[in-house]
């Protein structure tokens, strides 16, 4: 008897193990796109860059049940450009998620951009990562830390962590990821964040917050010093940012403020604020103009700067203001094509005027086919 009921709880465990095989989709998707930024008069960011790229991602989703699911694949990033002809790029994608229509939890390869504004995080780092791991752009401007385009840079369209999302009663994540991993070139990077927009409230007038953490360094870690410039290591750098208001596709009305810490050790930092505004508003189906503003605390105190290390260096300038204009061409078969003209003047800190011309052109393929029968 005790045989018989053993074969028989095999038999269902097998039979339920037949039924609920994965069920597994292969995908591809394929990013080629150019950008070209110039401006004027302010040396703290690009002065003119230009970039053409190709980014493709083959992975297969494995679907286990409602809950759970694993991606598994290979990203591979080509840049067509006379600054850097050889260094393709390759990223491993491992993703666990669980969750249903209220949370999920996703640990490894995750997809960023976190629904922060863009005087947070630049919405380039997406297109072109290297642009916003510069020197420069990264405030650390002294010592031996470099970085080269084939550095293990992980952040841009990719990051490494973890993330916790809910969509009940608002939409929220927390998440803490790896930017740059520790080389003979420069320190472990990495961020941590916290963004709520209570969505149900209205589309458009959509309450919103959000917490920004940077942090650049380790003393765990220590670089070699030069022996022959004597060039000391890079100091602990730390970056906190935070906006309040209304945030949606539609509008921002955001109060944001900055604690920069470029050298920890020694305690040099630095205060900052403005407000910033935006609005989304269609033409017709012809396209979509973006007019913002962005306004300084600078002005009510010249000590104070708004720094965001990830952000758009536009908006450390006292004053900013843009007309963007938008358009996308969406085909059939995850097939578009979009444009944009990101246009602007600025006022600096010795009252210069300065004028921002970038464009964008991307195209854009989505491919999905199920491998095992439904």
């Amino acid at each position: 008897m005790k045989r018989l009921l053993l074969i028989v709880t095999l038999l269902i465990m097998f039979n339920n193990f037949a039924v609920a095989a994965p069920e597994v989709d292969f995908n591809l998707f394929t990013s080629s796109y150019a950008y070209n930024g110039e401006n004027t008069q302010w040396e703290e960011t690009r002065t003119t860059l230009t970039y053409f790229e190709n980014f493709t991602e083959a992975s297969f989703k494995i679907k286990f049940n409602e809950l759970i699911d694993v991606d598994l694949g290979m990203a591979v990033l080509l840049p067509f450009t006379f600054e850097f002809p050889d260094n393709v790029r390759f990223f491993p994608i491992v993703t666990s998620r669980i969750g249903n229509d209220a949370v999920q939890l996703r640990i490894g390869t995750l997809k960023g951009g976190h629904n922060l504004p863009s005087p947070i995080r630049d919405p380039l780092m997406d297109m072109t990562p290297v642009v916003r791991s510069t020197i420069d752009n990264t405030l650390i401007k002294d010592g031996p830390e470099t970085y080269k385009y084939n550095d293990k840079l992980t952040h841009g369209y990719y990051e490494y962590g973890a993330s916790f999302e809910w969509f009940k009663g608002g939409r929220g994540e927390v998440y803490m990821n790896w930017q740059i991993l520790h080389t003979e070139r420069h320190r472990e990077r990495f961020d941590v964040g916290l963004t709520y927009a209570l969505d149900f409230v209205s589309p458009i007038f959509t309450p919103y917050f959000a917490v920004h953490y940077w942090h650049n360094g380790g003393h765990e870690f220590p670089l070699v010093v030069n022996t022959t410039t004597g060039e000391r290591t890079p100091s602990i750098t730390e970056n906190y940012t935070g906006a309040i208001g209304i945030n949606s596709k539609w509008l921002s009305i955001l109060y944001l403020a900055s604690y920069n810490i470029p050298d920890r050790d020694n305690n040099v930092t630095q205060f900052g604020h403005g407000i910033y505004l935006r609005g989304t508003i269609p033409v017709k189906n012809w396209f979509e103009i973006e007019p913002l503003v962005f306004v300084s605390g600078w002005y009510l105190n010249n000590d104070h700067r708004f720094i965001s290390v990830e952000g758009d260096p536009f908006f450390r300038v006292p004053f900013y203001a843009g007309l963007n204009v938008k358009k996308e061409f969406v085909f059939s078969n995850g097939i578009s094509l979009s444009l944009g003209f990101i246009n602007g003047v600025f006022l600096t800190e010795t009252g210069e005027v300065g004028g921002r011309y970038d464009q964008t052109l991307s195209f854009n393929f989505t491919y999905n086919i199920p491998v095992t029968k439904r």
